[in-house]
């Protein structure tokens, strides 16, 4: 089998889309730089003015009222004023470089914003007020900082924020990269049918030969990709796996970037044994290459063209092939379930590959058994 394997490599190393793999990988990481230097991302003080203007614009829905009158301001009123005070802190520990004033204004901020979301009104002013799934991220990062007395990252040029921008960009990329890769896995024998042919291995054989080939070449890109990507970071920024990134997985909660970046590997590893599997499967049921492509493209945006399955069905895999989404609670807050997590992810998607595996073995079992019979009925020659 081993020997299959490297003709199998020999035969597809000058291939374009294995070149193209590696390419992509290099402007993700690149890119990801390029993006940071010239984008106000994550940085606290525009994003700070940015929320000083959108709550403005919610207040002045709410002219010419007194705060004071219980009889004319309404408790949304009266919050979005709460809201305003605690965000001047935010704005004043920014020009005093106070982070002391900020933390305590931020998570302030997001207890006074916790109510407003079931407010009467409410939907008025939805479009200036940050969701609840972000006022929840930001409750559990600023918690985190302070609790661990974390220095707090105002700029965007550090080690922390360049790591969420990578996996930010890598984790929406990442199930189509690998599923586009695949998407000929056996559909490219027919070109090699002498090579493929020439060894006396089982079907099964060959397609778990090919399995592999394809897992280990992915996981090869993926280690190089998080191994170069945290090097060059470690030594524009200086390395800090310490620093809280605030997550969803049934709750909101904030790890260190170490784990964060574990996470990430894994479930991109996991991910990866996933959409090569769904290739697998549809070069079975499909012979045309563009079909399957547009397969696997229907398969990750299903989520978000039918989000009512999302709702209804957090078992089907194709909620959990977007890692960022899934991380940061946005297909949960889509489809309002909150059994979308990434523990679930996981649990998920092992058990689809356990199924579809099955699935293949029984297909290919049934192949092999009519070829053993055909092979008979000519006599042992084919």
């Amino acid at each position: 089998m081993f020997r299959l394997m490297k003709t199998i490599f020999l035969v597809e190393r000058k291939n374009l889309k294995f070149r193209s793999i590696i390419f992509i990988l290099i402007l993700f990481i690149v890119g990801s730089f390029v993006y940071l230097d010239n984008s106000q991302f994550r940085e606290l003080k525009p994003g700070t003015a940015a929320e000083v203007v959108a709550l403005n614009s919610a207040l002045d829905q709410f002219r010419n009222v007194d705060a004071t009158d219980s009889d004319v301001a309404s408790p949304l009123y009266r919050n979005l004023i709460s809201q305003s005070s605690n965000l001047a802190n935010r704005t004043l520990g920014l020009l005093m470089d106070d982070q002391d004033t900020y933390i305590k204004g931020a998570t302030e901020l997001t207890k006074v914003r916790d109510e407003v979301y079931t407010m009467d009104g409410f939907e008025d002013v939805a479009q200036f007020i940050p969701t609840y799934r972000q006022n929840q991220l930001d409750g559990a990062l600023f918690t985190e900082i302070q609790n661990q007395e974390e220095k707090l990252l105002v700029h965007n040029s550090n080690f922390p924020t360049y790591i969420i921008l990578f996996l930010f960009a890598l984790g929406y990329g990442w199930y189509l990269l690998v599923g586009i890769f695949s998407s000929d896995i056996l559909l490219d024998e027919t070109n090699h049918k002498s090579l493929v042919n020439g060894y006396p291995l089982s079907i099964a054989s060959k397609l778990f030969a090919k399995l592999l080939s394809y897992f280990l070449f992915v996981f090869i890109c993926l280690v190089l990709t998080f191994t170069i990507a945290i090097t060059s970071a470690a030594v524009i920024y200086n390395m800090d796996l310490s620093y809280p990134v605030a997550l969803f997985n049934g709750d909101y909660l904030a790890i260190p970037v170490w784990q964060y970046i574990c996470i990430a590997f894994l479930y991109l590893l996991c991910l990866s044994l996933v959409a090569i599997a769904v290739s697998i499967l549809l070069n079975h049921c499909f012979k045309n290459l563009y079909i399957i492509i547009f397969v696997h493209f229907f398969f990750f945006f299903i989520v978000y063209l039918l989000p009512v399955l999302g709702k209804w069905m957090s078992f089907l895999p194709f909620n959990y092939f977007n890692f960022q989404t899934v991380a940061d609670g946005s297909v949960s807050e889509m489809t309002g379930n909150t059994a979308i997590t990434l523990t679930n992810g996981f649990l998920t998607m092992l058990l689809s590959l356990l199924v579809i595996f099955l699935f293949i073995y029984w297909q290919f079992h049934r192949s092999q058994t009519k070829y053993n019979r055909l092979k008979d009925d000519q006599g042992g020659i084919l």
